[in-house]
């Protein structure tokens, strides 16, 4: 009988692992679904760009990806800076970002480029903390881009070209990637 109750209390442990969430704490409810959130599943753009963070480049650090909101945006985004001790100064976004123009929402695949804006520059630091989050110390939540980023790609969502758009997302990724390896 004893036994039993250890075999269910290891199979709790195990399943608050697989979870995530630390022992006693309440899970969290996930947060509603936006029509951008909703996009961008359908076209999967974190799973394309989860690939990119997974490979080794000799040049440079990739983290993420990681989905972002704002008030009128949800963006999909993996970020790069370069190796070697000065290579915090500047961070490279690759993102999908779900948008409104005017009543329609609108995809748009861009490269953003973000200058360091931390007060000072602790390596040990950074390093742990860049993994997870780029906005404390870069000051950008992530939004869409503007003027000044590359816009790679930008087109209307439309449900019935959800697979056209995913292959675009996918051939752009892969020229990314390619782009990153040569670097």
């Amino acid at each position: 009988m004893n036994a039993d109750r250890d075999d269910e209390r290891y199979q709790d442990i195990l399943k608050k692992i697989a979870e995530g969430r630390p022992f006693g704490s309440r899970r969290r409810e996930p947060l509603p679904q936006t029509p951008h959130d909703r996009a961008l599943d359908r076209i999967n753009a974190v799973d394309a760009l989860a690939q990119l963070a997974r490979r080794d480049y000799r040049h440079a650090l990739c983290y993420g990806p990681k989905s972002l909101r704002g008030p009128a945006w949800s963006a999909a985004l993996v970020w790069y800076h370069h190796k070697g001790y000065h290579g915090y100064q500047t961070l490279y976004l690759l993102g999908v970002w779900a948008h409104y123009d005017e009543d329609r929402i609108i995809l748009s695949i861009a490269e953003r480029q973000l200058p360091y804006r931390a007060p000072v520059y602790d390596a040990g630091v950074y390093r742990v903390a860049i993994r997870n989050n780029f906005s404390l110390y870069y000051g950008d939540p992530g939004g869409p881009p503007d003027g000044g980023d590359n816009l790679l790609h930008r087109c209307r969502f439309q449900e019935s070209e959800r697979l056209t758009h995913r292959q675009t997302l996918r051939e752009l990724v892969g020229q990314w990637q390619l782009k990153l390896e040569r670097s």
